[in-house]
Parts: C-alpha cells; sequence; structure tokens
C-alpha cells in the first residue's frame, strides 16, 4: 500500500511492528501543495490551479463531492482560479481537544491546525481544552452533546492510552475526520548527562533496567518506541522504570533537573530546549537528520528503527451529516494550502494525509495493530 513500510529492528528477533509511516522522502514535510500550473478535472484536487470558470471534477472531492473551478473565497488563493468546493463554509469557532497538558504534543498539533484554517480563511477562532490523559479527554469529549464546534485531537498514544487505563471509553466511537501527519521521536538528557549517545543510554539500561526513563502515557508511542530500544540488549518491556508524564510539556522540566535518566517525546515538544542548549538529543527516530532538532538519528549510530507518532482528528459522534461534510471540505482544502505546509516544514513533521472514509477505515485496523503491539510486549 502506498505510503506503508513495516518498522523493522535487525538486532531484535522477531519483533515487527506493523505501523503505518510515510515515504521518508516526506520527512522534511511538504503537504501536496497545489502547483500554479492548471490541473486537469479528472486529476483535480482542492486548492489545485484549474483552466476555466465553471468547470467541474465530479467525485473527486471528499467522500465523492464535486470539486469546481472558480475564483477562490478565502485564503492563500482567494481572487485565483482553483479547485474549490463551492458550498465551503468555514467555521466560526471550534474547541480542540487535548488529551496531554499544556506543551504536549497534541496541544501544539491542535494550536498548528488551529493556526492554518485561521491563516486560510477558514476559521474564525479556536481554544484548546487540555487533559492529563486520554480518559478524561475522550471522556469530556464524548460526554458534551450538539457540540458542532468541537474536534478531539487524537494520536498513536490513544489506544494504549485508554487501554492501559483499564477505560471502558472507545476512540472510535465518534466520526474520524482526519489524519494528517507523522512526527519523530527523540531521546533526550540534560546537558551535564554521562550519556554522549544512544548506545551509552542503552548499555546504561542494560546494567540496570530501574534507571528512570520519562515519557508520555502508558502505552502510547514514547512507552512503545523505548520498550523496542530496550529489546535490542535484552531488557523486557516489563522490566523496565518507565516514568509516564501527561505530554512532553510536564515531562520537560524533570529532564532538564535530570529527575529521570532520559525523556522520550516528539521532536517539536523538545527542540525549543534544544535550541536553548538546556537538553541533548541522544537520537531521533527520523530515517534522516531534521532541520528543527539537532540529533544524529537512531540508524546514523546502528539501530536501524526509524518510528513515528501519527496525529488525527475526530469529530463527535453525533455531529450532523452536512456539518461532518462540511468540516471534511474544510480540513481538506486547508491540508492542500501554504498555511499547512509551513506547519509540516517548521516542525519537521511527515505529510501523511488520511480524511473521511479512507480514514475510518485506517483506523480501525490500527487501532488493532497498537494494541497486538502493547500485548505483544507483555504491557496489555
Amino acid at each position: 500500500m502506498a505510503y506503508e513500510m513495516e518498522i523493522f529492528m535487525k538486532k531484535v528477533a522477531r519483533i515487527r511492528i506493523g505501523v503505518v509511516v510515510a515515504s521518508t522522502a516526506l520527512f522534511v514535510g511538504s503537504a501536496l501543495v497545489a502547483q500554479a500550473s492548471n490541473v486537469p478535472s479528472t486529476k483535480a484536487t482542492a486548492g489545485a490551479g484549474c483552466a476555466r470558470e465553471g468547470l467541474t471534477a465530479p467525485s473527486l472531492g471528499v467522500e465523492g463531492s464535486t470539486l469546481t473551478c472558480t475564483s477562490a473565497t478565502t485564503g492563500s488563493y482567494k481572487g485565483q482560479l482553483r479547485w474549490w468546493y463551492a458550498d465551503i463554509k468555514p467555521l466560526t469557532s471550534i474547541e480542540f481537544v487535548s488529551s496531554s497538558a499544556i506543551g504536549g504534543g497534541y496541544g501544539k498539533t491542535s494550536i498548528a491546525v488551529g493556526d492554518a484554517l485561521k491563516a486560510e480563511g477558514l476559521l474564525g477562532s479556536y481554544t484548546v481544552k487540555y487533559f492529563t490523559n486520554a480518559p478524561l479527554g475522550v471522556g469530556y469529549f464524548q460526554g458534551e452533546k450538539n457540540r458542532k464546534d468541537m474536534l478531539l485531537m487524537t494520536g498513536f498514544a490513544m489506544p494504549g492510552g485508554l487501554a492501559l487505563n483499564k477505560s471502558t471509553l472507545d476512540m472510535t466511537n465518534a466520526k474520524p475526520l482526519a489524519a494528517f501527519l507523522r512526527e519523530a521521536e527523540a531521546v533526550a538528557v540534560p546537558t551535564n548527562s554521562p550519556y554522549k549517545t544512544i548506545n551509552d543510554l542503552l548499555s546504561a539500561i542494560k546494567a540496570n533496567p530501574k534507571l528512570a526513563i520519562g515519557g508520555g502515557n502508558l502505552g502510547g508511542v514514547d512507552h512503545v518506541t523505548i520498550a523496542t530500544l530496550a529489546a535490542t540488549v535484552g531488557v523486557a518491556a516489563t522490566d523496565l522504570n518507565y516514568v509516564a508524564y501527561s505530554g512532553g510539556g510536564t515531562l520537560t522540566p524533570d529532564v532538564i533537573a535530570g529527575r529521570v535518566a532520559a525523556g522520550i517525546s516528539g521532536t517539536s515538544e523538545f527542540a525549543s530546549y534544544v535550541a536553548a542548549g538546556k537538553m541533548r538529543i541522544l537520537a531521533v527516530t527520523s530515517p534522516k537528520p531534521l532541520a528543527t532538532i539537532k540529533g544524529r538519528t537512531l540508524i546514523q549510530q546502528g539501530v536501524n528503527l526509524t518510528f513515528g507518532n501519527w496525529r488525527g482528528l475526530l469529530a463527535p459522534a453525533d455531529l450532523p451529516a452536512a456539518d461532518y461534510l462540511n468540516m471534511l471540505k474544510v480540513i481538506d482544502t486547508a491540508h492542500n494550502s501554504p498555511s499547512w505546509a509551513a506547519m509540516l516544514k517548521a516542525n519537521s513533521w511527515i505529510d501523511e494525509y488520511r480524511v473521511g472514509t479512507p480514514f475510518t477505515t485506517w483506523l480501525k485496523t490500527e487501532v488493532t495493530s497498537i494494541l497486538k503491539i502493547l500485548k505483544d510486549f507483555k504491557l496489555y
């Protein structure tokens, strides 16, 4: 399947993590921004250039909707002839629900999405409501009714966060909207740490599995990443001293202060502290070095692993069909915009996009795969 590859680890026999990761060539981040040249109706995408007003591209929009060649009404392409949703309605406001504390990946991604939507004239205003774990965030989101202005930010960490907290909530009890990125992981230490490379840290974990390693929620992408790395030196996931935090925002102070030997989180959550000289990166899980954070890849250090955390949005289960379709059109239009491309580049995020039915179908399989990974590591 396009843009799918199996995460692999040559040093670990029989550990195969079937998680979808985008093509490495996309890792510097580049949304499928519409080119200036005209695109024929048979290949139309929202925001792409078109030749003559009034042309239509039936079934090529989200959920089989029609794209029309018209003068764009908002944002970067306003006044230009573009393939557009003729009936698109910009959103008045959105409350993004983040199941991590301030400074965590869910919140940072919500802000990026909100800013891109506003820049493209597709959203009036937004807020982010923060919770400290998946059950609290999902519980609030699913407990609200008749809300047309609320979206839940989700990702790899959420199924495990619910399962390991023994929550009865089901994140798929919603209308999946879109998944739009992956972010590499980073392993960080305080600047005065004795560990200079990822192999130094792994050797220390092998000698003392009770060494405190901090990361996001139990069963999340941070936990799975360090469990996979520990397995390369023969340490079981269940033997690790993994300290769970409510996201990178609460983890970072403890990494800087040395209260944990190392921390693992998304690159965007550590980047500013690395730039300020407050922490060092032992490794990043991207296929290639990143422009936004200074650190060698695992591959460069002889550990043959790439990994990343996807993120996406869920709409309320009771959102009326017409409002849901309009949200899909808004997201699709924003995804192909210069504003979203700038967000991807600024954060070294992978452009991995699924919208509407394709995301709904993929998500069901992904949740099953994540729970299987946790069972394989005997964490769930």
